[in-house]
């Protein structure tokens, strides 16, 4: 059987796709776990961009928007624990302090889109502060709900994947949409 020159250009083309998108999913799967190993839970960073289905080919930018996106639903998500469990002046404060939360993760959208990447840091940091300040509004000896504690620890978390994340594209990394 005989090729013609149509034949195997359209052949070495062919392979030389296949290539290329084999070596892009690596470089994508690369991305993410040099972003997660440099978080301080790994594991939890995994699982947060995993969850949504744009992270299989991910640009950096793109696990930016994942990362801002599971951070606002677990304010959310602390914001309605405390309207549920609202009984003292503690939780008259940490609702203040998380509806502040829940504005500077917006705010992070916005420095993300602007590639403004130290804001997107000081608003995320911002929230982690919001999170951590609730935490300690108990007073001396006196503990928040253990599930708030677990849901703040897990923002702060993921506040810091979108640290990671900022610090990596200030730092220029190539794979951005």
């Amino acid at each position: 059987m005989r090729f013609s020159r149509n034949n195997l250009f359209f052949l070495l083309t062919f392979v030389f796709f296949l290539i290329f998108l084999s070596s892009t999913s690596l470089t994508f799967a690369d991305l993410m776990n040099d972003i997660c190993k440099q978080t301080h839970d790994p594991s939890l960073c995994f699982s947060s961009l995993k969850s949504d289905p744009r992270s299989t080919n991910a640009s950096l930018t793109t696990l930016g928007r994942i990362s801002i996106k599971n951070a606002q639903k677990t304010a959310k998500a602390a914001r309605k624990l405390i309207h549920s469990s609202l009984n003292s002046k503690n939780y008259t404060e940490c609702i203040s302090l998380y509806e502040d939360a829940i504005s500077n993760i917006k705010k992070c959208k916005k420095a993300l889109k602007a590639h403004d990447y130290g804001q997107l840091s000081t608003f995320v940091s911002a929230a982690m502060t919001d999170a951590t300040i609730c935490d300690g509004s108990f007073g001396r000896g006196v503990q928040g709900p253990p599930q708030l504690k677990f849901v703040s620890l897990k923002l702060q978390d993921l506040g810091n994947i979108i640290i990671v994340i900022a610090n990596n594209l200030a730092a220029g990394i190539k794979i951005v949409a």
